[in-house]
């Protein structure tokens, strides 16, 4: 028998399945395309992505059978935050909002005001933002606040395919409504909503339920359209960032791991909730009764290069994969979807500092591979402070696969950087069904790819000062980005006078 892991993306999903000495023995990608109908509002077809999801893993149970090696049990890898309104019968009512969607914003900001940052940082592990998927159903849209139900991929999944509604506690976390200490919804922030988003109720939300439990055996039509056996396992799995942790062979104290993708995140495990950091704006959740993680990150990532590539009219494998063999004389805040995890500003703006009439492209693109090197490091240096211990780091995710990038990024981090495949994720998702499955997970770890990424010791003075720098850019830019945010958010009251940058992002 066999397992198989699906990793559910912004930009696309992924099957893989596995036999369980760790061989690939089925493999199934489908892309999705973001949504950007209004200012605010970043979004997926919900019906594309059940289509996405059922195809792949069709395809990669198809080539297992052909192994004669059937799935067993399968398990999920999920993109944090984004929900969608289902109505009675689990259809979805509307597009996904996704994490970027900044829908949920003037929500969070109201209930800052009345429990406090520091409270709902406190029960939810996680630092107040409007990614969170409370927030963007707070936000009441049309039909979200009349919906019989909110879901996060996982669980919607979950519950077509099983009939029952299982969210794991890892992606419970991340929709700003778990009491991570009790592992259940919490009380006190329904309570908080009453008022002034009523639909958001308990009645209407998934059961929280560890990383690795069972959720159901697929039905028959399931197993029927799907390709599988009737008995086929379907069981929790965890948010992406934390199966890429435990894809990438994570564990605490001794090994943490970054994940370059849509965003880019560092994932540091502990036994237990690590105390004191609260304030700092790194997100604590636990994702099964032994084990807790804690991120930070950008939350732009990948979708900064998207950004730079499409500037320039090229694609970010042409771009990036031409990089200055020497450091340049720049500084970009990668800021494009707010700020990193320790501001938590979701007013910040991308600053790129230091162009002359000599910049060039690759100078450009190395410094946009540097900044997420850079703001790594301030994270880490954040962890040390606060007596959390990172270990090495293990790199995965498609941005582990460009060699040069990833000695800039070390290079601006000033530390080392070992890449292992990009499917992280997907494996850290069949690890959870293997051990449903009573089996060992050990044999699923992504493999090493290249050789480690160590910083080049004739440019330590220069990145050292750099790294100075790029904190002093946030600090002297924040009060200025703030003005810039403001009027971004007002409409504007004749569409003939947007300006030309404006009409290019905004559909």
């Amino acid at each position: 028998m066999s397992v198989l892991g699906l990793d559910l993306g912004t930009s696309g999903v992924r099957a893989m399945a596995f036999s369980l000495d760790g061989r690939e023995i089925g493999s199934a990608a489908a892309t999705l395309e973001l949504q950007r109908p209004a200012r605010d509002r970043v979004e997926l077809d919900a019906g594309a992505l059940i289509a996405a999801a059922e195809s792949v893993v069709r395809s990669a149970a198809a080539a297992a059978r052909a192994h004669g090696d059937p799935v067993a049990a399968l398990a999920f890898s999920v993109l944090g935050e984004a929900v969608v309104p289902i109505d009675a019968a689990g259809e979805p009512l509307a597009p996904v909002a996704v994490s970027m969607d900044a829908r949920g914003h003037d929500a969070a900001a109201a209930l800052g005001r009345t429990i406090g940052a520091e409270r709902f940082a406190g029960i939810t592990g996680q630092p107040l933002h409007g990614m969170f998927s409370v927030f963007k159903i707070a936000a009441g849209d049309e039909p979200w606040r009349d919906a019989a139900g909110y879901r996060c991929m996982g669980d919607l999944l979950a519950e077509r395919w099983t009939g029952v509604a299982g969210i794991d506690l890892s992606q419970a976390a991340r929709t700003g409504l778990l009491d991570v200490a009790t592992g259940r919804w919490s009380p006190e922030l329904l309570a908080a909503f009453a008022d002034t988003a009523p639909w958001s109720t308990e009645d209407r939300l998934p059961t929280p339920v560890a990383g690795g439990q069972v959720i159901g055996a697929v039905t028959g039509p399931t197993a029927e359209r799907l390709g599988l056996s009737g008995d086929v396992l379907v069981v929790a799995g965890a948010h992406d960032q934390a199966a890429a942790f435990l894809g990438a062979g994570g564990a605490a104290g001794i090994r943490s791991v970054v994940a370059f993708g849509s965003s880019d995140c560092l994932t540091v495990g502990s036994a237990s909730r690590p105390a004191g950091l609260e304030a700092t704006g790194f997100a604590s959740y636990r994702i099964d009764e032994e084990r807790w993680i804690t991120l930070a990150g950008i939350a732009a990532g990948g979708w900064a290069l998207q950004w730079f590539a499409g500037i320039v009219g090229s694609t970010v494998g042409a771009v990036f994969g031409t990089l200055s063999p020497y450091p340049p004389a720049l500084l970009l805040l990668p800021y494009l979807a707010g700020s990193g995890t320790l501001d938590n500003d979701p007013q910040a703006r991308g600053v790129l500092h230091g162009l002359t009439l000599e910049t060039t492209v690759p100078e450009i693109a190395r410094a946009v591979a540097e900044s997420a090197g850079f703001e790594f490091r301030t994270i880490l240096d954040a962890f040390s402070a606060h007596g959390v211990a990172t270990g090495d780091l293990i790199v995965t995710g498609s941005g582990s696969e460009n060699a040069a990038a990833l000695q800039a990024r070390a290079d601006a981090a000033g530390r080392s950087l070992t890449p292992v495949t990009a499917d992280a994720s997907a494996r850290g998702a069949a690890m959870f069904a293997a051990s449903a499955l009573g089996a060992d997970p050990a044999p699923l770890l992504a493999p090493t790819t290249a050789a480690v990424a160590e910083p080049t010791a004739e440019h330590s003075d220069w990145y050292e000062r750099q790294r100075r720098a790029y904190r002093d850019l946030y600090r002297a830019t924040r009060d200025i980005a703030a003005h810039l945010a403001a009027p971004a958010r007002q409409p504007l009251s004749d569409p003939q006078n947007t300006p030309a940058h404006q009409k290019e992002n905004t559909p």
